[in-house]
């Protein structure tokens, strides 16, 4: 006798053998026992998961000798006829080549003669989306009123491409992917029946390669059968499928962690010599990080089981690497695997763009969340609006400015680090208190204004209160600002001219909001206004009759000076932990 591959060997025979479609089965199973048996079915579902067996089934539960039952003997002659495809009551029908409507008026001619030796006829028509339109407009009549010997069943991967007249005259039932660990239990038995020695972590392998798909799966453990024999090693199922090895991906992530971009080009090197497709190993990358997510959100066996595809074994091994990363540091990893994986696809070089995206994750820098930036530039806002010092880092390894800052609207073109002690260094003087250089030009003006304005100081504290309760973010802006004019129908409030602040409370959406804000606190629909406050410069020592001094322009150095001095700017590198270096004009 030939041999005959696994995955017709072990295709299920009852409802009971049938893997991963419980739901389908056992509502097949009540609808024959309680004779609401309709006269057709389609079966929708991705290859390899049991529709076109479990069409079989139904005809040897509804032609069994001992039936209609949901228990099919599986040892009559219709029984054993219908599962070696012989039985002439049970017409198995391929929709790719014989889809025409020559081929659908034989089937209508047909239908109307009575079943040879069993209770129905039964047209099992597999891949039916293949019909053409005409095909299936010859089938409507006989698919909606079929004679009461009759009963169809389709099966079909792409259910989407039958239309709707079709689809409105069955019962649909979707066949789900298998489980992998359904998968793995079925690949178990198969090879203990089989006596076929493998690993666990080989059967999680090859399950994994299947997608879900049994028949892919089995198929896969017959290719490994025939080239190690009885005793298979991981070694072996690694090189029979040519899958990328688990423990190379688990070196990346070490060399992730550790940082050490000399020990990913040497994984890169060893998989491109080893022939692996550099876009699927990316893709396993990916998939690697998204496991360290799941373990990192659910470290515990019991709530990760439904989410991660591995052996016990691998999910050990990952376990300490999960804590290791950060999820913001997993995120960002696995985000940039995936334009990598885009690109490697599209690329002439894909190991040139693997290598330079491996080198590029391992700069250990710490990744903060948006949450955490936000927390600290709320703080550094706080801290400047209070006039408290501002914590500046340490200024003695940082490069400096050497030429002129670019003008607005340039970019930068080249990025160095000085030399040392080949530049002369300005010296730092001590930075001024925060908020001091924001508003000292006009600080005079908006005394003198707010002593000739009325004394409604209070009043406008109470209302900065309220603005903060209701907008946080906006009041920030109404703390910085000099209240001029409040009455009953203006409210007018003052900022340093040319300052960050007025260029805000001058965008209309702040405008508005402020005079929502101003309703909402005052009872009273006011006129607002935002006015810019004239600076006003001391004269300088030596002038006479009044007359000011020309002003000195300020030198390069000066300006240097006051950009790196200045609090915002400290506080900007202190927060996300960056550097100055030199910027040359274009």
């Amino acid at each position: 006798m030939s041999y005959v591959v696994l995955a017709r060997k072990w295709r299920p025979r009852t409802f009971e053998e049938v893997v991963g479609q419980r739901p389908i089965t056992q509502a097949l199973q009540n609808a024959i026992a309680m004779g609401r048996v309709a006269h057709a079915y389609l079966f929708a579902g991705p290859r390899g998961v049991g529709k076109t067996s479990v069409a079989r089934i139904v005809a040897k539960a509804l032609n069994c000798q001992e039936g209609p039952t949901p228990q099919p003997c599986d040892r009559c002659s219709s029984c054993q006829e219908i599962r070696e495809g012989i039985s002439v009551d049970v017409l198995e029908i391929d929709g790719a080549s014989n889809r025409g409507i020559d081929e659908i008026r034989e089937l209508r001619e047909n239908v109307k003669y009575l079943p040879s030796k069993n209770k129905y006829k039964i047209y099992i028509i597999d891949e039916v989306h293949m019909l053409t339109e005409a095909a299936f407009n010859a089938l409507l009549k006989t698919l909606e009123e079929p004679p009461p010997h009759v009963i169809f069943v389709f099966a079909t991967t792409e259910a989407h491409k039958i239309p709707l007249t079709i689809l409105s005259r069955c019962q649909r039932y979707n066949f789900r992917r298998i489980p992998l660990s359904e998968t793995v239990a079925q690949l178990r038995k198969i090879a203990a029946e089989e006596k076929v020695e493998i690993s666990n972590p080989s059967l999680h392998l090859i399950a994994r390669e299947g997608e879900g798909s049994m028949r892919d799966a089995q198929s896969l453990l017959d290719q490994v059968l025939s080239f190690s024999g009885p005793k298979v090693s991981d070694a072996d199922v690694v090189e029979v499928l040519g899958v990328v090895d688990r423990q190379i991906l688990q070196e990346v992530a070490q060399g992730l962690e550790e940082a050490d971009p000399g020990r990913l080009l040497q994984i890169v090197e060893r998989v491109h010599t080893y022939g692996y497709d550099l876009k699927d190993f990316c893709g396993e990358l990916a998939r690697l990080l998204r496991d360290l997510l799941v373990l990192k959100i659910f470290p515990r066996p019991e709530d990760h089981s439904g989410f991660l595809d591995l052996p016990t074994e691998e999910v050990a091994r990952l376990l300490p690497y999960a804590e290791k990363f950060s999820r913001e540091e997993l995120h960002t990893y696995f985000r940039i695997l995936l334009e990598a994986h885009d690109e490697i696809a599209r690329s002439a070089f894909p190991k040139l763009v693997l290598e330079m995206t491996l080198t590029r994750l391992a700069r250990k820098k710490p990744l903060l969340s948006v949450q955490e930036v936000l927390e600290k530039l709320q703080s550094m806002e706080a801290r400047l609006s209070e006039g408290a010092p501002a914590s500046l880092p340490p200024r003695k390894e940082e490069p400096v400015l050497k030429e002129s800052l670019p003008a607005r609207g340039t970019t930068p073109v080249s990025v160095e680090e000085p030399e040392e002690q080949e530049e002369e260094e300005i010296p730092a003087e001590p930075a001024e208190a925060p908020g001091e250089n924001i508003a000292s030009a006009a600080e005079e003006t908006q005394e003198e204004a707010a002593e000739s304005a009325p004394d409604f100081r209070g009043v406008w504290q109470d209302f900065v209160h309220f603005a903060k309760k209701k907008k946080p973010p906006f009041a920030s802006l109404l703390e910085h600002a000099r209240p001029l004019v409040l009455n009953d129908t203006v409210l007018e409030i003052g900022y340093p001219e040319k300052s960050f602040y007025l260029d805000r409370m001058q965008e209309s959406d702040n405008r508005t909001l402020l005079e929502i804000l101003a309703r909402e606190f005052f009872k009273k629909g006011l006129k607002v206004g935002v006015k810019a406050l004239g600076d006003r410069q001391p004269p300088r020592s030596g002038t006479q009759n009044g007359e000011k001094e020309n002003q000195k322009k300020p030198t390069l150095r000066e300006k240097q000076e006051g950009a790196l001095n200045h609090p915002l700017v400290r506080e900007a590198i202190n927060v996300f932990g960056g550097r100055v270096v030199e910027i040359k004009d274009l």
